[in-house]
């Protein structure tokens, strides 16, 4: 009797547990609902800062760093500011005449310091006129301001951003940390000939032939491989503390598209190779802009450089910007492609950003191939800088209707002055998914993620309880 006292009592507690998480959710939903009903803009952001939101899985290590914290670094570091440029100098022997300053002068010149930080990210950029460059080349100018600090404190500024995400619950970063930093011209002579042979071969049979070639001299050289040894070790080394029990942060390495051929893929071939040196490493991307002349002339190419790639290291994970286009942009024949060839000769299994999709060839076949074989990560805070696309121009409900898995991320958030929380108020007013949509978004930073499986389990554990706390506080605080 005694026992059958104490199942009742624990199956009343369990289906008790299980109804009340229910009516939370339903609560939570309805809450939401009004909210995006009434536009209520500042109760939104409060609702999307407090509500767990997985992982921010398109972002940008370097881009991500705020341009105060970049000047701090070089407070630090003893450099100057040139005053006439607003560039970092390291070595005043460099100045040509302008006046070297302190970080700290140029902070106590509030002209100058609110000047240098509408240069080194989009502060204010909207409040100006047209004697600024255009949005898309004041977004990618930034890097050149901060870029000689933004590796110096790595560990610290892995960090900061751990810190930010942890305080507006987000429990998982993945963010394009660095290339591994070979560099081609210490391994082949400057009259060597591959940067033209690549770009003169059409098919994927020939560019693998070139591609044999050049790993003959990478992969039997000892410089190579202890340089890409190096990177691993720093990566070690930087995410030393990072992971806890509820936060877990990984890396993606890069090629840079606007390079020559040769040395973007000796970009890839390194970042393949450290991704299977170490954990932390976890995928390869490819970066810089996508309608760079360059970038859009190699474009093929390195879509095959990816494809030769995956069938040598079939292990690593791909995710590649793509479609980061719009028309007006680019000639119309550079809309066509981008998309496709990311999904069918790279082998991608997120796309980035993918906002010129209504132009792609065979759009409607295309979506089909997307929502069975890859994630969409969308951005609409940098897609509406950079590309002018916002609203109903923005490919978000074509992608949402057609079932093609969608993932909310920053991009790069320092730049861009946002946060994930506003990302999602940005998708909530915009388009008004349902708090069941917005929570499957969430569970998809994580199943697309490219962690490992038990590390995918241990965040699913962890979002799970985190969205039963939020939604419960949400009933508790309706019901005051």
């Amino acid at each position: 009797m005694k026992n059958i006292v104490i199942m009742s009592f624990c199956l009343c507690i369990l289906g008790c547990k299980k109804t009340n998480d229910k009516l939370d959710f339903e609560t939570t939903s309805d809450f939401y609902e009004k909210l995006v009903e009434t536009n209520d803009i500042a109760e939104l952001n409060q609702f999307f800062t407090n509500m767990p939101k997985g992982g921010d899985i398109h972002h940008h290590y370097t881009g991500s760093i705020y341009a105060e914290t970049y000047l701090d670094w070089v407070g630090d570091k003893n450099w100057r500011i040139d005053s006439c440029s607003l560039k970092i100098i390291k070595d005043v022997s460099e100045t040509q005449g302008c006046t070297l300053l302190t970080a700290d002068e140029v902070i106590k010149n509030t002209a100058l310091y609110r000047q240098l930080l509408e240069l080194w990210s989009d502060l204010d950029f909207a409040n100006h006129d047209h004697s600024e460059p255009p949005p898309d080349l004041q977004f990618f100018n930034t890097f050149g301001y901060f870029g000689a600090v933004s590796d110096e404190y790595m560990n610290i500024g892995l960090n900061i951003l751990k810190e930010r995400a942890i305080n507006e619950n987000v429990s998982y970063i993945e963010t394009m940390l660095s290339a591994v930093g070979v560099s081609s011209s210490d391994y082949f002579p400057q009259d060597n000939d591959f940067n033209t042979l690549l770009e003169l071969v059409k098919t994927q049979e020939d560019v693998d032939e070139i591609l044999k070639e050049i790993d003959k001299v990478y992969l039997n050289n000892t410089a190579f491989e202890n340089e890409i040894d190096t990177f691993v070790d720093k990566i070690v080394k930087d995410h030393e503390g990072i992971d806890t029990d509820n936060f877990t942060m990984r890396f993606q390495s890069y090629g840079v598209r606007v390079l020559e051929p040769l040395q973007v893929y000796t970009d890839l071939l390194s970042a393949y190779i450290a991704n299977t040196k170490t954990p932390l490493l976890v995928g390869v991307n490819i970066v810089a802009p996508e309608n760079n002349y360059v970038a859009l002339k190699n474009y093929t190419l390195h879509m095959q450089m990816y494809n030769y790639l995956k069938r040598q290291y079939p292990d690593v994970n791909r995710a590649l910007h793509a479609g980061e286009l719009t028309i007006g942009m680019v000639r119309p024949k550079n809309l066509l492609f981008h998309i496709n060839q990311a999904l069918d000769i790279a082998g991608a299994q997120r796309i980035g950003h993918g906002v010129d999709l209504p132009y792609e060839n065979e759009s409607y076949k295309l979506l089909s191939k997307l929502k069975n074989q890859a994630a969409i990560e969308i951005n609409l805070t940098s897609n509406k800088f950079i590309l002018g696309v916002e609203g109903r121009e923005h490919p978000y409900l074509i992608y949402s209707n057609y079932g093609v898995p969608l993932v909310i991320s920053t991009d790069d958030s320092g730049v861009s002055r946002n946060n994930l929380s506003n990302e999602y108020m940005l998708l909530a007013t915009n388009y008004k998914p349902s708090y069941e949509t917005i929570k499957e978004y969430v569970y998809n930073s994580i199943d697309y993620s490219f962690m490992d499986e038990k590390d995918k389990e241990k965040s699913i554990k962890v979002l799970n309880e985190q969205f039963e706390e939020f939604e419960r506080k949400i009933t508790t605080v309706l019901n005051k």
